[in-house]
């Protein structure tokens, strides 16, 4: 279609500020719920529905690997390895098209950009995951524990079960699970936060 020749035109400039004829400017922030089932929330903590699983696939791919450099190539393998390079380019421009016009409905123009080869969220993120990779490097307290309860919905990205996402999944799980053993070990937390953890880990037998 024309929207998606236009899009692949506009992929391959060669710097964002070219694009549109502005400097990219600093988006509001999204909130991504990882643990569980992937879910996007706004600045206002309304839902951001996106059409298909591969545009959810896309965006949580390029938010598991934000400090990585992330290729066209590395994009068609993940997300369309049994097709041509060309039809699975043309898949993924298809995508990230329909990404950006389901955000900018939200207010976020250009979410995904493209620059010197690589493409990027544009756009300052918070998740549930940094939250407790955060709270998991200092000794958890009853506090933290509570908030690790109330977020952790399921491993990371559990249900939706990427492949790529599972080394981090079981990583942050048993770092969990060691924060509580050594928590209980020095008397920090109460019975009834244990009698929550032991609901929500039942099928990990390792507290004895």
């Amino acid at each position: 279609t024309y929207d998606d020749y236009m899009h692949m035109l506009y992929d391959k400039l060669p710097d964002i500020t070219m694009k549109k004829g502005y400097i990219m400017v600093e988006q509001k922030s999204i909130y991504i719920n990882s643990f569980g089932r992937g879910r996007l929330l706004n600045d206002k903590g309304e839902r951001i529905l996106l059409r298909t699983k591969k545009a959810y696939e896309l965006f949580f791919y390029l938010f598991h690997y934000r400090e990585e450099l992330v290729t066209k190539d590395d994009l068609v393998d993940i997300l369309f390895p049994d097709m041509t390079s060309e039809r699975g380019g043309s898949n993924l421009h298809t995508t990230i098209y329909q990404i950006r016009k389901e955000f900018d409905k939200h207010g976020y123009p250009d979410i995904i950009v493209y620059k010197s080869g690589t493409y990027f969220i544009n756009a300052q993120i918070k998740s549930d995951c940094e939250e407790v990779q955060k709270m998991l490097m200092d000794m958890l307290t009853e506090e933290s524990l509570r908030r690790i309860l109330k977020v952790y919905d399921g491993q990371y990205f559990e249900r939706d079960n990427y492949e790529w996402s599972e080394y981090r999944r079981n990583d942050i799980h048993s770092k969990v699970i060691l924060g509580v053993k050594e928590a209980i070990s020095l008397n920090k937390l109460s019975n009834m936060v244990l009698m929550q953890f032991l609901l929500v880990f039942k099928e990990d037998c390792l507290l004895c």
